[in-house]
């Protein structure tokens, strides 16, 4: 599924207020088919073009940005979402693609991002499954580490130092889905610069544009599970796409709850439906039947190739062939071309 197009098709009203976090190179949608959407960054667009221009994440993980297709950002974030939008109408639609993960303090964005949405508001997001991207050898989130950050005012400190010294160069789904050589794409980072780079981060001095938080599509919804029983999550999931084969995003649509209570069934259906033994069956499965097709086309191939050993040897075929040799030594000496 594409998302983007799904949104616009289902979800995005032209009239709808929508802000959209973080668009780079690639928002949602635009602002002539939907005037009211909004984009925002902690950066101006000046400072993300430079920001772009040449960083440390661009290095690590071999992406690229078309400086020329970063969009104008409408809104500067400034302190919290509440503070930075205050005097603002709310939005009926947040959208954060490629976004989450960057945020250092995960937790408590989706308190704060709560003060820009309507009551009957949507906050869209969709995630770079950590299987199936550069992040692939990460350690995975843990709602601990995100707590100790929100609760204690720790910096995220530990996750630079996993996204430093495991983040890879290799960013396409298909090396990750299809059966390859993955142990070549083993990490080989330096360790000195991962302490060096947490030991930063203590001090508040951030490497560029890092993702802070890893997840699975899985362990995205495991996530938002152990926020909601700790009381940090004001959301109920209305729709939930896990992450397709040879891709490599998620997309969740949630809406801010009616009523302080989990939803313990849709977390159940959810998880069940992506849980990781599931999907290695599924994909198992489909292997499988793919095998087995080959394995039909194979065996009509050498059937239909005994075939024509037998008509080769027949009579018949030396016949037929004697006559077409003749014929096409006739057309020669007539200077006519072979048939």
């Amino acid at each position: 599924m594409d998302f983007r197009q799904y949104l616009k098709d289902e979800l995005l009203k032209p009239k709808d207020r929508i802000l959209e976090f973080g668009p780079l190179t690639r928002p949602t949608v635009y602002k002539n088919t939907h005037p009211n959407i909004k984009y925002a960054d902690v950066r101006s667009t000046e400072d993300i073009k430079k920001l772009y221009t040449a960083n440390d994440y661009l290095k690590s993980t071999g992406l690229s940005v078309d400086l020329d297709s970063i969009v104008e950002i409408d809104h500067v974030i400034n302190g919290s979402y509440k503070d930075s939008f205050k005097g603002v109408d709310k939005f009926d639609v947040v959208i954060l693609s490629h976004v989450i993960e960057h945020m250092t303090d995960i937790i408590d964005f989706f308190e704060d991002v709560t003060n820009v949405l309507k009551k009957s508001g949507r906050l869209v997001i969709i995630y770079p499954d950590a299987k199936y991207c550069f992040d692939h050898f990460r350690n995975g989130t843990t709602f601990i580490d995100a707590y100790d950050v929100y609760k204690n005012k720790q910096n995220s400190s530990n996750r630079v130092f996993d996204f430093v010294f495991n983040v890879i160069n290799e960013n396409n789904p298909n090396v990750f889905w299809n059966d390859g050589n993955r142990g070549a794409l083993l990490p080989d980072n330096s360790f000195s610069k991962a302490v060096k780079a947490r030991e930063d981060a203590m001090k508040n001095k951030l490497p560029d544009d890092t993702h802070f938080w890893p997840f699975s599509d899985y362990q995205l919804i495991k996530f938002f599970y152990d926020m909601d029983r700790a009381g940090y999550f004001k959301f109920d999931i209305e729709e939930f796409y896990p992450t397709e084969q040879n891709t490599q995003e998620c997309m969740v649509v949630l809406k801010l709850k009616d009523k302080k209570t989990i939803d313990f069934d849709s977390y159940k259906k959810i998880l069940n439906k992506v849980s990781p033994a599931v999907k290695e069956i599924e994909e198992r499965d489909q292997k499988s039947k793919v095998e087995s097709k080959l394995a039909v086309i194979e065996d009509e191939n050498s059937r239909l190739k005994e075939e024509l050993a037998v008509i080769y040897k027949s009579k018949k075929w030396k016949y037929a062939k004697g006559i077409a040799t003749a014929k096409n030594k006739i057309l020669r000496r007539n200077g006519n071309k072979q048939v």
